[in-house]
């Protein structure tokens, strides 16, 4: 069609954010500029690993309705068990946790600004993924969010 624009939804271009800032994080084609102990190194490899467990748990417990998309699936069940009952999103929790400790034993400033982005991406599509989930399962998700925390689990809170 003449003069027709590809539209993408505002859920795509926050995934497309994502996805740029986990490659600088992660992929960024430079050696180190300085150096870190070895325990620190280690240290970031262990938070690396329990961030991929905790990720792997929120993703087993959506089973077949996971999504990169903020939008629910169209059959998808509002889930607060399991990772959910700790954060809203156990997924984004391990991303940071985990791309925090590769930024920092990247040893270099570019992948620490693509934390600091991605930090910001993923307040956004939290956000934008609660708006959704709010508009589908309503007076369920505000009372599940007045007790779960989005994102740092509450060692304090009662169940």
């Amino acid at each position: 069609m003449a003069g027709s624009r590809l539209r993408i939804d505002r859920g795509s271009w926050l995934v497309a954010a994502q996805v740029v800032c986990l490659l600088v994080v992660w992929l960024w084609p430079a050696p180190p500029r300085w150096s870190l102990p070895t325990w620190v190194t280690a240290a970031c490899w262990v938070v690396v690993a329990l961030a991929l467990v905790f990720g792997l748990w929120g993703a087993g417990v959506l089973g077949r309705h996971l999504r990169v998309h903020p939008a629910p699936a169209r059959r998808a069940e509002l889930r607060t068990d399991g990772a959910y009952g700790w954060v809203r999103h156990p997924i984004y929790a391990a991303v940071l946790l985990g791309s925090a400790a590769g930024a920092a034993q990247a040893a270099r400033p570019e992948p620490l600004l693509g934390l600091v982005a991605l930090v910001l991406v993923l307040h956004v599509k939290a956000g934008y993924e609660e708006q959704l989930l709010r508009a589908r399962f309503g007076e369920a998700y505000d009372v599940y969010a007045s007790r779960v925390p989005r994102l740092v689990p509450d060692p304090f809170a009662r169940s």
